[in-house]
């Protein structure tokens, strides 16, 4: 809540902006009801000076809020009224929403005095009026012409936009190209999963061989300690166990050392196996991301079938329907501003759809085509072609982005100037239809007039051939009478104004001739009172 030293500081800030020359005089409670009394305040009962001197109080400061906002929104409206000074005739003017209501206050207020002296209104002010919105007529009309035109001239160049290849073409040849991938992926998804189940069973194989040694070590241990229990039943010399022991020793070496080499053999197939697989992956990772990009630029696939049969002759019967065809290929190529020569098939006809077969024998039998022989050379001159279609691409899409840019300008300006005019439209129509209403009210009250006038004049013109003369006739006595009335009304204002000057005489006459009789009877009572 704030205090009462800022409740006033408040005040006397908002009220400054009404009357920055006012002088606080008397006490500030007394002085605030008095200034809310003079600016009409409505609910000025409502506040005393108990509530202004407990401004920070719960139960006062709702209402001293409320007060404040509702100054605050007075001050507002007088700022909005008070007239500024610009000049009705610039064109910034002329547009803006004022121009209506400063014309008619200007004309009003040049009118007003002469119409207060009851005077008859100068033309000048009708003509001045009148000439003001003509000019802004011929503004707008200008205006509106300039806006059509451009209007015109964005329609003709959306509808060159629009000539082009259309939207829906190119999204349906994505989507099957999009559909193409799908398969591709999915393939692919099914190769991992063929490839994933025969690692599970490599996986099966190996454990089931682990519980096979498992096994085959188990019956060897029984095998050992049987043979234990013989080799112990067994009476021996310290020689014959000597010679055993070193026997032994020479077979556990010998059996560590074949142990040892077929755990290196094991592993290094093991390794082979593992390396050969990585290999394979690879391969076939590397044949899925040939395919894709080969997809994707056309060379292969979906796209690689349009452009073929596309440039395909087309056979006697439909020679003529190929000619138009092909006009309209050159008109399309024309018109995307790509050259003919970077159209052409970039491959050269060499078909280059690769295929992977992990389980030939023969290296040649792995790729489908010759890699280094056949597809190489052929991706070369794609290449090549590619990068002829690239620097002309490039080219034309530089021009095109030149011309959206200058169509992005074109279209904001057309889009202010067509909300402005949209503004002045709306101000047009609303105070057309306050005109309209007006002229209405006025033809509806004319028309009655002109109805009345109708039936009067029927009636005169079917009296008309009877008291034509008589007509001519009371014309004439009306002339001599009116000549006569107007002779007496001459005759008349001259006797009036005598009438007047009499008067006038007599009054002064009177005037004096009473202050002198009121100057005796001063000095009458002076006589008596001295007396």
């Amino acid at each position: 809540m704030p205090t009462v030293k800022d409740f006033q500081t408040i005040f006397k800030f908002l009220y400054a902006q009404l009357d920055p020359c006012y002088t606080y005089m008397k006490k500030f409670e007394e002085d605030v009801l008095q200034i809310l009394r003079g600016i009409h305040y409505p609910y000025v009962g409502n506040i005393s000076k108990s509530h202004i001197y407990s401004a920070g109080s719960m139960s006062t400061w709702p209402g001293l809020l409320a007060m404040l906002l509702w100054l605050v929104e007075l001050i507002e409206c007088v700022t909005q009224m008070n007239p500024q000074d610009v000049d009705i005739h610039s064109a910034e003017f002329k547009d803006s929403a004022q121009f209506v209501d400063r014309v008619f206050f200007d004309y009003l207020a040049q009118a007003y005095p002469v119409w207060l002296d009851s005077g008859d209104e100068p033309v000048n002010l009708e003509e001045m009026l009148a000439r003001q919105f003509e000019q802004k007529n011929a503004n707008l009309i200008q205006e509106t012409a300039d806006v059509e035109r451009r209007l015109a001239n964005a329609k003709t160049e959306l509808d060159a936009l629009l000539g082009n290849e259309s939207p829906l073409v190119l999204l349906e040849r994505e989507r099957v190209d999009l559909i193409s991938d799908k398969e591709k992926f999915e393939s692919y998804i099914q190769r991992l999963e063929s490839k994933h189940q025969r690692m599970t069973d490599f996986v099966a194989s190996q454990k089931q061989q682990q519980d096979v040694a498992q096994v085959e070590q188990l019956s060897l241990e029984k095998d050992k300690a049987e043979v234990q229990k013989i080799v112990d039943a067994q009476q021996i010399s310290t020689e014959d166990v000597d010679r055993m022991n070193s026997e032994r020793n020479q077979l556990l070496e010998t059996l560590k050392i074949i142990q040892e080499k077929g755990q290196e053999a094991t592993q290094d197939v093991w390794d082979k196996d593992m390396k050969l697989q990585r290999i394979l992956d690879d391969i076939e990772n590397l044949t899925q991301d040939y395919t894709s990009k080969a997809l994707n630029l056309g060379l292969i696939g979906t796209r690689k079938l349009k452009s073929t049969s596309a440039t395909q002759p087309a056979s006697d019967s439909n020679a003529e329907d190929e000619s138009e065809g092909d006009s309209a290929k050159s008109n399309a190529v024309a018109g995307t501003g790509i050259p003919s020569s970077a159209m052409e098939d970039p491959l050269g006809g060499v078909e280059i759809e690769l295929a992977i077969n992990t389980r030939a024998d023969d290296r040649k039998q792995i790729t489908s085509v010759d890699l280094r022989h056949v597809v190489q050379p052929a991706l070369q001159h794609a290449c090549d072609v590619f990068a002829s279609q690239l620097y002309a691409t490039q080219n034309y899409v530089l021009e095109l982005r030149e011309k959206i840019d200058q169509l992005s300008e074109s279209r904001m300006e057309q889009q202010e100037r067509v909300d402005e005019m949209d503004k002045q439209v709306k101000r047009h129509n609303q105070r057309y239809q306050e005109l309209r209403e007006n002229i209405m009210a006025e033809t509806r009250a004319t028309t009655a007039k002109i109805e009345t006038l109708e039936a009067d004049i029927a009636a005169m013109r079917r009296d008309m051939s009877q008291g034509e003369l008589q007509s001519k006739a009371a014309l004439a006595h009306a002339e001599a009478e009116w000549e006569s009335v107007q002779r007496g009304c001459r005759t008349r204002r001259g006797e009036i104004n005598q009438d007047v000057v009499v008067t006038l005489e007599g009054a002064v006459e009177m005037k004096s001739h009473a202050e002198t009789r009121l100057q005796e009877l001063f000095e009458l009572v002076e006589s008596d009172t001295v007396a």
